[in-house]
């Protein structure tokens, strides 16, 4: 009994001592403030990278005043933060005052009934406004779009094709998911095209050649067992009808050929096309072969016993309408387009290496000689003018043309003349393999300007990759690229895929492949035939699949680049920031069409993201595109600004001064009012040609024209700075992701040296 009370007695005691211990810790726990506090900072200093890595800025910034105390590195977090915030309401402030200015300016021109141009201010002030679908529904945005309806309608059957297009193109991008619109845009382009194709100084021939009714025929064959889905080709049908009935009304079509000139003929064709519509139209459904038949009977029949315009003509035409309603990316690639469509999949081709355009004056303009080629190291310069080849002038010369007379095979020569200012220079080049850079950096690199300096933070090891375009030679550029920057102490990437319309799937699979985990889909394709159902995965664990990554994205970001930034978001390998992708969720293949050179691009399956979304856009679609992480949405001002920073990055070798730059935007802003028709002149020549004329024809009399209104003057000169904010926004969430990494307690962060205390 004795030694059962003692075992009792020492259970109790360390039971009783256990009880103090415990609430010993507790009151020391309550009462000791500093440790608490000291929990409470380490929160804030992960909420602070937390949010601000999810793009809450405010929030990261109001989290990081929180902190007590400073340090270096919360001193920097702040400083960043703050910065970008003051960044923000900066860009805030200067989106309403354009929104009120535009409101301002659309209003003026609505009393005036001068409707597109209001409609061009509506534009730009749904590009400012802080709620884009409320000022859609608002009642006199609502007035505004039918008065601008029934303008364009009547300047359509006014032949007045521009007038209406420059409305219709303009309700089409601010009612993006209303189909009328597209549709009405469509046709008047195909007025102006067919317009400008036939002008008296245009080499309309050119563009047709070799186009074979044969390749035609085998492209709907092809149709029929390839097309992604089962094609409608009854409708298929009607569209190119139809495209030939446009053919018909385009004045300066009927001024090129006799029979279309001929109204007699004319009307002979039209009837016999309609009656043939009124046939496909009745039909319950189209085979193939049906619609073969009916367009072979337009070719070899009705168009040689009518107006007898070209065969290649008559099959471009009725395949560019009877095309359109499968989707936008299925097409005939013609023999003269051949060549270029496979130099930019491919990469690399056989000329002297120069980017050239049409400028204004309707002259070849060189805009730059390209790294590493025959004309960069002959000393051709951006602005140059070239006015011959080989001693033949290029007047009229369209651009395929000018491109196709310069390249030629490896090792022949060439002379090109050039006008530079008022000196005429003549270069003989000899042609060699060009390689076309899609990869590129943020700025050249000073010690070599053909290279590039890729790092946008070095300091802090964060590196900088803008792929243009995924061609085939795509993934070994940016291998040597990042190969280079890991040498150097490569810590994390931003990979720039704003504007980048695609390519090909391979280099978008081999690409986000460097970034993921073994195993991880990147993307699968699911189409008609078995042999288009694929699972695209990675097959072994990225070289790059621990380096923090984020994918900046725009709404012209297309296609492949949907699936690397998609496949990056999915896979939460990254942060995607910037604005939704376009919404090309659809893949092609090339078919040959025969020995002519002819391809058949077909849509043959479509693209699904790992979380199983195929975000394609089309008529029906509410949504569409990869949604970024961080939504940052750029102004139209600003995103002008960064394609202006792009272009200075772009060029080489010596550059126009600063005043012959000046020079070169004062005219051009000067051709941009007369474009806007702001100063009002142009105003007076359309209403010269349409109002001043009665139905009869008759002119009408003095008093109409003296109440034209007088000219109106709204300027809007372009007062954003030039920055990227998607860019810095990509920046910011980096820096602050690698701090979270580098420092993931407050402690590591900013260690304290510990206070002397005296000794009891």
């Amino acid at each position: 009994m004795r030694r059962s009370l003692r075992q009792w007695n020492g259970i109790y005691r360390w039971s009783i001592s256990g009880c103090v211990i415990l609430l010993s810790a507790g009151v020391v726990q309550a009462s000791d403030p500093v440790h608490a506090s000291a929990r409470s900072q380490e929160k804030l200093w992960r909420r602070t990278i937390d949010l601000a890595s999810q793009g809450n800025f405010q929030q990261a910034t109001a989290a990081a005043e929180s902190i007590s105390g400073s340090g270096a590195i919360v001193d920097q977090v702040r400083s960043w933060l703050k910065e970008y915030e003051e960044k923000q309401t900066a860009r805030k402030k200067l989106d309403l005052v354009d929104f009120e200015k535009y409101v301002g300016y659309c209003r003026a021109r609505i009393e005036r009934k001068e409707f597109a141009e209001a409609l061009a201010w509506s534009l730009a002030a749904y590009d400012c406004a802080a709620d884009r679908t409320g000022f859609l529904k608002l009642d006199w945005i609502q007035d505004l779009t039918n008065s601008a309806l029934s303008a364009a309608d009547k300047m359509r059957q006014d032949q007045d094709w521009s007038g209406a297009y420059q409305i219709y193109s303009q309700l089409a991008v601010l009612f993006e998911h209303e189909p009328r619109y597209q549709k009405l845009e469509r046709e008047i382009l195909t007025l102006l095209r067919l317009d400008h194709i036939f002008k008296e100084d245009a080499n309309w021939k050119e563009r047709i050649e070799k186009v074979r009714w044969k390749d035609a025929e085998t492209a709907l064959r092809h149709i029929d067992g390839y097309y992604v889905h089962e094609a409608n080709f009854k409708e298929m049908a009607e569209h190119g009808l139809e495209q030939l009935l446009l053919l018909t009304e385009s004045t300066s079509a009927q001024k090129r050929f006799d029979g279309l000139g001929n109204e007699n003929d004319r009307r002979a064709f039209v009837s016999r096309i309609r009656a043939r519509l009124d046939r496909v139209r009745a039909a319950p459904s189209l085979t193939w072969q049906d619609c073969r038949n009916h367009f072979q009977r337009v070719v070899r029949k009705i168009n040689r016993e009518s107006v007898r315009l070209p065969d290649e003509l008559i099959v471009s035409e009725l395949m560019r309408g009877a095309l359109a309603p499968l989707d936008d990316f299925t097409t005939i690639i013609w023999p003269q387009a051949s060549r270029e469509f496979d130099k930019h999949t491919r990469g690399d081709f056989v000329g002297i290496g120069i980017s050239i355009i049409k400028n204004r004056k309707d002259e070849i303009e060189v805009v730059t000689p390209m790294e590493d080629t025959p004309a960069y190291r002959a000393g051709i310069q951006s602005g140059d003018i070239i006015t011959a080849v080989d001693g033949v002038p290029l007047k009229d010369y369209s651009i395929n043309k000018v491109v196709e007379t310069i390249t030629g095979p490896e090792g022949t020569r060439v002379s090109i003349n050039i006008r530079r200012d008022d000196k005429d220079i003549t270069f003989d080049l000899e042609r060699a393999k060009v390689h076309i850079y899609s990869v590129k950096g943020v700025r050249r690199d000073p010690r070599n300007e053909e290279r590039w300096d890729h790092w946008l933070d070095k300091e802090r090891g964060i590196g900088y990759i803008r792929i243009t375009n995924f061609q085939r030679n795509t993934v070994e550029d940016v291998d040597n690229v990042l190969s280079e920057m890991s040498a150097e102490g490569l810590k994390g990437l931003v990979i720039d895929l704003r504007r980048n319309p695609g390519g090909l799937l391979d280099s978008a699979w081999q690409l986000t492949s460097r970034f993921l985990k073994r195993n991880d889909v990147v993307v699968e394709t699911k189409g008609r035939l078995n042999s288009d159902n694929q699972v695209f995965d990675v097959p072994g664990t990225g070289a790059y699949s621990d380096t923090p990554l984020v994918v900046l994205v725009d709404e012209r970001s297309a296609s492949a680049s949907e699936i690397v930034s998609g496949a990056v978001r999915d896979n939460a390998q990254g942060v995607v920031i910037g604005e939704s992708t376009f919404g090309k969720f659809s893949v092609q293949n090339l078919v040959p069409l025969g020995r002519s050179g002819a391809k058949l691009k077909i849509t043959t399956a479509r693209y699904y993201l790992p979380s199983g979304d195929s975000l394609h856009r089309e008529s029906t679609s509410k949504i569409w595109g990869v949604q970024p992480d961080i939504p940052i949405r750029l102004a139209r001002k600003e995103t002008i600004k960064v394609y202006e920073l792009w272009r200075e990055s772009n060029l080489l070798g010596p550059q126009k001064s600063e005043e012959e730059k000046t020079k070169d935007a004062e005219e051009n802003a000067e051709d941009k009012e007369d474009a806007k028709k702001t100063d009002g002149d142009k105003d007076d020549k359309a209403e010269d040609k349409s109002a001043d004329k009665t139905e009869d024809g008759a002119q009408e009399g003095d008093d109409e024209k003296e109440a034209k209104l007088p000219p109106l003057e709204q300027p809007d000169e372009n007062l954003r700075p030039k920055e990227d904010p998607q860019l810095d926004t990509a920046l910011l969430v980096m820096r602050l992701m690698l701090l979270g990494d580098a420092y993931p307690t407050l402690a590591t962060a900013e260690p304290h040296t510990p206070q002397e205390s005296a000794k009891p």
